[in-house]
Protein backbone atom coordinates (compact mmCIF):
# COMPACT_ATOMS: atom_id res chain seq x y z
CA UNK A 1 0.00 0.00 0.00
CA UNK A 2 2.09 3.56 -1.10
CA UNK A 3 1.98 6.18 1.24
CA UNK A 4 -0.44 8.30 -0.87
CA UNK A 5 -3.19 5.59 -0.40
CA UNK A 6 -2.84 5.89 3.32
CA UNK A 7 -2.50 9.58 3.50
CA UNK A 8 -5.64 9.93 1.39
CA UNK A 9 -7.47 7.19 3.79
CA UNK A 10 -6.09 9.09 6.83
CA UNK A 11 -7.80 12.61 5.45
CA UNK A 12 -10.76 10.79 4.43
CA UNK A 13 -11.17 8.81 7.92
CA UNK A 14 -10.59 12.65 9.52
CA UNK A 15 -13.22 14.16 7.58
CA UNK A 16 -16.16 11.81 7.56
CA UNK A 17 -18.46 12.70 10.19
CA UNK A 18 -18.46 11.25 13.18
CA UNK A 19 -21.59 9.47 14.67
CA UNK A 20 -23.56 11.32 17.76
CA UNK A 21 -23.15 10.08 21.38
CA UNK A 22 -27.30 10.07 21.41
CA UNK A 23 -27.28 7.86 18.70
CA UNK A 24 -24.87 5.14 19.54
CA UNK A 25 -26.88 5.22 22.54
CA UNK A 26 -29.90 4.88 21.30
CA UNK A 27 -28.70 1.79 19.23
CA UNK A 28 -27.87 -0.20 22.37
CA UNK A 29 -30.78 0.89 24.00
CA UNK A 30 -32.51 -0.84 20.94
CA UNK A 31 -30.40 -3.79 21.09
CA UNK A 32 -31.12 -4.32 24.93
CA UNK A 33 -34.93 -4.00 24.09
CA UNK A 34 -35.08 -6.56 21.38
CA UNK A 35 -33.25 -9.09 23.75
CA UNK A 36 -35.29 -8.41 26.34
CA UNK A 37 -38.17 -9.14 24.33
CA UNK A 38 -36.91 -12.35 23.16
CA UNK A 39 -35.85 -13.25 26.52
CA UNK A 40 -39.62 -13.00 27.28
CA UNK A 41 -40.56 -15.41 24.49
CA UNK A 42 -37.86 -17.69 24.83
CA UNK A 43 -38.08 -17.29 28.60
CA UNK A 44 -41.85 -16.61 29.60
CA UNK A 45 -42.56 -16.70 33.83
CA UNK A 46 -43.11 -19.84 34.75
CA UNK A 47 -45.49 -20.87 37.30
CA UNK A 48 -44.32 -22.65 40.68
CA UNK A 49 -46.53 -25.52 41.43
CA UNK A 50 -45.51 -25.98 45.06
CA UNK A 51 -46.19 -22.46 45.54
CA UNK A 52 -49.52 -21.86 43.94
CA UNK A 53 -50.84 -25.08 46.13
CA UNK A 54 -49.42 -23.74 49.20
CA UNK A 55 -51.51 -20.41 48.44
CA UNK A 56 -54.51 -22.18 48.07
CA UNK A 57 -54.42 -24.42 50.53
CA UNK A 58 -53.59 -21.27 53.09
CA UNK A 59 -56.69 -20.05 52.11
CA UNK A 60 -58.73 -23.00 52.48
CA UNK A 61 -57.00 -23.28 55.93
CA UNK A 62 -58.38 -19.53 56.64
CA UNK A 63 -61.98 -20.81 55.83
CA UNK A 64 -61.65 -23.58 58.38
CA UNK A 65 -60.64 -21.39 61.20
CA UNK A 66 -64.81 -20.99 62.17
CA UNK A 67 -64.46 -24.57 63.44
CA UNK A 68 -61.91 -23.49 65.82
CA UNK A 69 -63.75 -22.75 69.15
CA UNK A 70 -63.55 -19.05 70.04
CA UNK A 71 -61.64 -18.12 73.52
CA UNK A 72 -63.14 -18.30 76.04
CA UNK A 73 -62.34 -14.70 77.79
CA UNK A 74 -64.06 -13.12 74.24
CA UNK A 75 -65.97 -10.85 75.32
CA UNK A 76 -69.81 -11.43 74.40
CA UNK A 77 -70.32 -8.51 71.55
CA UNK A 78 -67.06 -9.76 69.98
CA UNK A 79 -68.26 -13.31 70.18
CA UNK A 80 -71.91 -12.24 68.80
CA UNK A 81 -70.12 -10.30 65.78
CA UNK A 82 -68.08 -13.83 65.17
CA UNK A 83 -70.67 -16.16 64.72
CA UNK A 84 -72.78 -13.62 62.51
CA UNK A 85 -70.62 -12.88 60.31
CA UNK A 86 -68.73 -16.47 60.17
CA UNK A 87 -70.94 -18.10 57.56
CA UNK A 88 -70.16 -14.90 55.07
CA UNK A 89 -66.08 -14.81 56.28
CA UNK A 90 -66.11 -19.10 55.46
CA UNK A 91 -67.70 -17.79 51.99
CA UNK A 92 -65.31 -15.30 50.99
CA UNK A 93 -62.14 -16.97 51.96
CA UNK A 94 -63.41 -20.35 49.98
CA UNK A 95 -64.45 -17.92 47.13
CA UNK A 96 -60.57 -16.72 47.10
CA UNK A 97 -59.34 -20.28 47.10
CA UNK A 98 -61.34 -21.20 43.82
CA UNK A 99 -60.85 -18.17 42.01
CA UNK A 100 -57.30 -18.79 42.31
CA UNK A 101 -57.47 -22.89 41.44
CA UNK A 102 -59.83 -21.60 38.24
CA UNK A 103 -57.12 -18.70 37.08
CA UNK A 104 -54.51 -21.44 37.60
CA UNK A 105 -56.41 -24.24 35.25
CA UNK A 106 -57.47 -21.08 32.73
CA UNK A 107 -53.28 -20.71 32.64
CA UNK A 108 -53.54 -23.84 30.37
CA UNK A 109 -55.76 -22.62 28.11
CA UNK A 110 -54.50 -21.25 24.56
CA UNK A 111 -54.88 -17.84 23.44
CA UNK A 112 -55.04 -14.29 25.41
CA UNK A 113 -57.10 -15.76 28.39
CA UNK A 114 -54.65 -18.30 28.90
CA UNK A 115 -51.76 -15.87 28.59
CA UNK A 116 -53.65 -13.48 31.09
CA UNK A 117 -54.42 -16.55 33.34
CA UNK A 118 -50.38 -17.74 33.46
CA UNK A 119 -49.04 -14.19 33.66
CA UNK A 120 -51.56 -13.77 36.84
CA UNK A 121 -50.73 -16.99 38.25
CA UNK A 122 -46.97 -16.66 38.07
CA UNK A 123 -46.60 -13.28 39.45
CA UNK A 124 -49.75 -13.34 42.41
CA UNK A 125 -48.80 -16.69 43.83
CA UNK A 126 -46.28 -15.59 46.54
CA UNK A 127 -48.67 -12.72 47.27
CA UNK A 128 -51.79 -15.31 48.03
CA UNK A 129 -49.61 -17.30 49.89
CA UNK A 130 -48.41 -14.17 51.98
CA UNK A 131 -51.92 -12.98 52.13
CA UNK A 132 -53.61 -16.37 53.22
CA UNK A 133 -50.18 -17.27 55.98
CA UNK A 134 -51.19 -13.55 56.89
CA UNK A 135 -55.20 -13.74 57.55
CA UNK A 136 -53.78 -16.93 59.44
CA UNK A 137 -52.25 -15.56 61.73
CA UNK A 138 -54.83 -12.37 62.15
CA UNK A 139 -57.50 -14.83 63.57
CA UNK A 140 -55.79 -17.17 65.29
CA UNK A 141 -53.60 -14.57 67.68
CA UNK A 142 -57.03 -12.35 67.82
CA UNK A 143 -60.32 -14.39 68.57
CA UNK A 144 -58.97 -17.46 68.62
CA UNK A 145 -56.06 -17.31 71.36
CA UNK A 146 -56.34 -13.56 72.70
CA UNK A 147 -52.66 -13.69 71.78
CA UNK A 148 -53.46 -10.00 70.63
CA UNK A 149 -55.97 -8.62 73.00
CA UNK A 150 -59.88 -6.33 72.63
CA UNK A 151 -60.52 -3.48 72.22
CA UNK A 152 -57.72 -2.77 70.15
CA UNK A 153 -56.66 -5.72 68.22
CA UNK A 154 -60.03 -7.21 66.57
CA UNK A 155 -60.43 -10.45 64.10
CA UNK A 156 -60.99 -9.84 60.30
CA UNK A 157 -64.55 -10.95 60.74
CA UNK A 158 -65.66 -8.47 63.44
CA UNK A 159 -64.25 -5.81 60.80
CA UNK A 160 -66.44 -7.32 58.51
CA UNK A 161 -69.38 -7.00 60.72
CA UNK A 162 -68.50 -3.12 61.39
CA UNK A 163 -68.42 -2.88 57.65
CA UNK A 164 -71.82 -4.85 56.80
CA UNK A 165 -73.18 -2.72 60.23
CA UNK A 166 -72.04 0.58 58.75
CA UNK A 167 -73.00 0.34 54.81
CA UNK A 168 -75.15 3.03 54.63
CA UNK A 169 -73.66 5.35 56.47
CA UNK A 170 -69.77 4.54 54.58
CA UNK A 171 -71.13 4.78 51.41
CA UNK A 172 -72.61 8.15 52.08
CA UNK A 173 -68.90 9.00 53.42
CA UNK A 174 -67.38 7.69 50.54
CA UNK A 175 -68.93 10.18 48.45
CA UNK A 176 -68.74 13.37 50.24
CA UNK A 177 -65.44 12.20 50.20
CA UNK A 178 -64.89 11.56 46.92
CA UNK A 179 -67.00 14.91 45.89
CA UNK A 180 -64.51 17.14 48.36
CA UNK A 181 -61.63 15.83 47.19
CA UNK A 182 -62.32 16.09 43.19
CA UNK A 183 -62.99 19.90 43.79
CA UNK A 184 -59.72 20.15 46.16
CA UNK A 185 -57.98 18.41 43.77
CA UNK A 186 -59.25 20.04 40.60
CA UNK A 187 -58.97 23.63 41.96
CA UNK A 188 -54.56 22.48 42.96
CA UNK A 189 -54.36 20.91 39.55
CA UNK A 190 -55.63 24.00 37.85
CA UNK A 191 -53.89 26.30 39.95
CA UNK A 192 -50.36 24.40 39.83
CA UNK A 193 -50.33 23.91 36.11
CA UNK A 194 -51.12 27.84 35.51
CA UNK A 195 -48.39 28.87 38.30
CA UNK A 196 -45.56 26.25 36.54
CA UNK A 197 -46.21 27.61 33.37
CA UNK A 198 -45.79 30.74 34.14
CA UNK A 199 -43.15 30.74 36.33
CA UNK A 200 -41.42 28.32 34.04
CA UNK A 201 -42.13 30.39 30.42
CA UNK A 202 -41.99 33.82 32.19
CA UNK A 203 -38.25 35.14 33.82
CA UNK A 204 -39.59 37.82 36.11
CA UNK A 205 -42.87 35.85 37.11
CA UNK A 206 -40.20 33.20 38.77
CA UNK A 207 -38.22 35.76 40.45
CA UNK A 208 -41.36 36.86 42.01
CA UNK A 209 -43.40 33.67 42.63
CA UNK A 210 -40.80 30.95 42.98
CA UNK A 211 -39.43 32.21 46.25
CA UNK A 212 -43.11 31.99 47.69
CA UNK A 213 -43.29 28.52 46.71
CA UNK A 214 -40.44 27.00 47.60
CA UNK A 215 -41.15 28.52 51.70
CA UNK A 216 -44.86 28.46 51.78
CA UNK A 217 -45.38 25.03 49.46
CA UNK A 218 -43.88 22.74 52.04
CA UNK A 219 -45.59 23.78 54.97
CA UNK A 220 -48.07 21.12 56.11
CA UNK A 221 -51.94 21.04 55.46
CA UNK A 222 -52.40 20.55 59.62
CA UNK A 223 -50.52 23.81 60.05
CA UNK A 224 -52.65 26.18 57.93
CA UNK A 225 -55.87 25.18 60.25
CA UNK A 226 -56.37 27.11 62.89
CA UNK A 227 -56.35 29.72 59.73
CA UNK A 228 -58.29 28.22 57.24
CA UNK A 229 -60.95 27.61 59.06
CA UNK A 230 -61.10 31.16 60.62
CA UNK A 231 -61.02 33.39 57.54
CA UNK A 232 -63.09 30.81 55.51
CA UNK A 233 -66.36 31.57 54.60
CA UNK A 234 -67.22 28.00 55.11
CA UNK A 235 -65.89 24.77 56.64
CA UNK A 236 -66.53 23.14 53.22
CA UNK A 237 -64.37 25.74 51.35
CA UNK A 238 -61.62 25.78 53.54
CA UNK A 239 -61.53 21.94 53.25
CA UNK A 240 -61.44 22.49 49.79
CA UNK A 241 -58.78 25.47 50.08
CA UNK A 242 -56.48 22.13 51.86
CA UNK A 243 -56.84 20.10 49.71
CA UNK A 244 -56.17 22.57 46.83
CA UNK A 245 -52.90 23.87 48.27
CA UNK A 246 -51.81 20.25 48.96
CA UNK A 247 -52.12 19.50 45.00
CA UNK A 248 -50.81 23.15 44.17
CA UNK A 249 -47.26 23.13 45.63
CA UNK A 250 -46.02 19.05 43.81
CA UNK A 251 -47.83 20.19 40.50
CA UNK A 252 -46.60 23.88 40.09
CA UNK A 253 -42.69 22.63 41.32
CA UNK A 254 -42.35 19.87 38.76
CA UNK A 255 -44.54 22.04 36.02
CA UNK A 256 -41.77 24.41 36.34
CA UNK A 257 -38.97 21.99 36.05
CA UNK A 258 -40.58 20.15 33.08
CA UNK A 259 -40.97 23.55 31.24
CA UNK A 260 -37.18 24.73 31.90
CA UNK A 261 -36.00 21.36 30.98
CA UNK A 262 -37.73 21.42 27.46
CA UNK A 263 -35.07 21.31 24.68
CA UNK A 264 -34.33 24.60 23.32
CA UNK A 265 -34.23 22.86 19.68
CA UNK A 266 -38.31 21.89 20.22
CA UNK A 267 -38.60 25.81 20.23
CA UNK A 268 -35.92 26.61 17.47
CA UNK A 269 -37.72 24.20 15.15
CA UNK A 270 -41.51 25.25 15.99
CA UNK A 271 -40.48 28.93 15.65
CA UNK A 272 -38.79 28.15 12.23
CA UNK A 273 -42.65 26.65 11.11
CA UNK A 274 -43.97 30.20 12.02
CA UNK A 275 -45.39 29.18 15.60
CA UNK A 276 -46.54 31.88 17.85
CA UNK A 277 -46.16 32.19 21.26
CA UNK A 278 -49.44 30.74 22.44
CA UNK A 279 -48.51 27.51 20.32
CA UNK A 280 -44.88 27.32 21.72
CA UNK A 281 -46.61 26.83 25.43
CA UNK A 282 -49.82 25.00 24.67
CA UNK A 283 -48.30 22.47 21.82
CA UNK A 284 -44.51 22.27 22.92
CA UNK A 285 -43.71 22.90 26.57
CA UNK A 286 -46.82 21.17 28.03
CA UNK A 287 -46.62 17.57 25.92
CA UNK A 288 -42.94 17.90 26.91
CA UNK A 289 -43.70 18.28 30.35
CA UNK A 290 -46.08 15.62 30.79
CA UNK A 291 -43.83 13.04 32.44
CA UNK A 292 -42.53 16.06 35.25
CA UNK A 293 -46.03 17.00 35.65
CA UNK A 294 -47.44 13.22 35.89
CA UNK A 295 -45.13 12.67 38.55
CA UNK A 296 -46.40 15.78 40.27
CA UNK A 297 -50.19 14.48 40.37
CA UNK A 298 -48.64 11.57 41.99
CA UNK A 299 -46.95 13.20 44.78
CA UNK A 300 -50.08 15.46 45.23
CA UNK A 301 -52.45 12.28 45.28
CA UNK A 302 -50.82 11.10 48.39
CA UNK A 303 -50.61 14.80 49.92
CA UNK A 304 -54.73 15.26 48.82
CA UNK A 305 -55.60 12.22 50.76
CA UNK A 306 -53.79 13.42 54.23
CA UNK A 307 -55.38 16.89 53.90
CA UNK A 308 -58.76 15.31 53.20
CA UNK A 309 -58.83 13.09 56.47
CA UNK A 310 -57.42 16.67 58.37
CA UNK A 311 -60.07 18.88 57.01
CA UNK A 312 -63.07 16.43 57.22
CA UNK A 313 -61.63 15.97 61.00
CA UNK A 314 -61.55 19.40 62.13
CA UNK A 315 -64.40 21.03 59.92
CA UNK A 316 -66.55 19.32 57.98
CA UNK A 317 -68.91 16.82 59.52
CA UNK A 318 -69.09 14.19 56.82
CA UNK A 319 -67.01 12.21 54.50
CA UNK A 320 -64.76 9.39 55.49
CA UNK A 321 -62.08 11.49 58.06
CA UNK A 322 -65.24 12.69 59.90
CA UNK A 323 -66.37 8.71 59.88
CA UNK A 324 -62.88 7.59 61.60
CA UNK A 325 -63.08 10.40 64.01
CA UNK A 326 -66.33 9.60 65.20
CA UNK A 327 -65.58 6.64 65.68
CA UNK A 328 -62.88 6.72 67.30
CA UNK A 329 -64.30 8.82 69.56
CA UNK A 330 -67.18 6.16 70.59
CA UNK A 331 -63.87 3.64 70.85
CA UNK A 332 -65.85 1.74 67.92
CA UNK A 333 -62.56 0.24 66.75
CA UNK A 334 -64.63 -2.50 64.50
CA UNK A 335 -66.15 0.49 62.62
CA UNK A 336 -62.59 2.37 62.70
CA UNK A 337 -60.96 -0.55 61.10
CA UNK A 338 -63.38 -1.02 58.70
CA UNK A 339 -63.47 2.89 57.48
CA UNK A 340 -59.35 2.34 57.44
CA UNK A 341 -59.48 0.16 55.13
CA UNK A 342 -62.07 1.51 52.78
CA UNK A 343 -60.15 4.48 52.57
CA UNK A 344 -57.41 2.06 51.71
CA UNK A 345 -59.18 0.62 49.12
CA UNK A 346 -60.09 3.86 47.77
CA UNK A 347 -56.19 5.29 47.71
CA UNK A 348 -55.21 2.28 46.30
CA UNK A 349 -58.22 2.27 43.30
CA UNK A 350 -57.29 6.30 42.67
CA UNK A 351 -53.77 5.05 42.34
CA UNK A 352 -54.05 2.83 40.29
CA UNK A 353 -56.51 4.65 37.47
CA UNK A 354 -53.90 7.41 37.23
CA UNK A 355 -51.41 4.88 36.19
CA UNK A 356 -53.59 3.92 33.43
CA UNK A 357 -53.81 7.56 32.51
CA UNK A 358 -50.38 8.38 32.78
CA UNK A 359 -50.05 5.27 30.59
CA UNK A 360 -52.18 6.12 28.20
CA UNK A 361 -50.85 9.95 27.49
CA UNK A 362 -47.42 9.02 27.69
CA UNK A 363 -47.50 6.12 25.42
CA UNK A 364 -45.70 7.72 23.03
CA UNK A 365 -42.49 6.95 25.43
CA UNK A 366 -43.50 3.78 26.23
CA UNK A 367 -40.63 2.28 28.15
CA UNK A 368 -38.44 5.20 27.96
CA UNK A 369 -39.76 6.43 31.82
CA UNK A 370 -39.58 2.87 34.28
CA UNK A 371 -40.90 3.65 37.35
Amino acid sequence: MTSTSIVDRAVVGASAPVAPTTAASATVLSAERIHAALERVTHPERINPVLTSLGILSWVAVAFTGLVPNHADLPLRDGEILNRTESLWTALTLGVAALAALVWAASALPGRLGAWAHARTARGSAWLLGAGVWFLFWVLSTAKSLLLKPPYFVAPQEILGGILDETTLLLESLGNSLLLLGIGFLVGLVTGLLTGVTIGWYQAANYWVNPILIFIGPVPSLAWVPIVFVLAPTAYSGAVFMIALSVWFPVSVLTRAGVLSVPKAYFDVAQTAGARAWFLVLRVSLPAALPSIFTGLFMALGASFASLVVAESFGVNSGLGWYLNWKKSWGDFNGLYGGIIVLILVCGVTLTLLFRVRSWVLRWEKELVRW
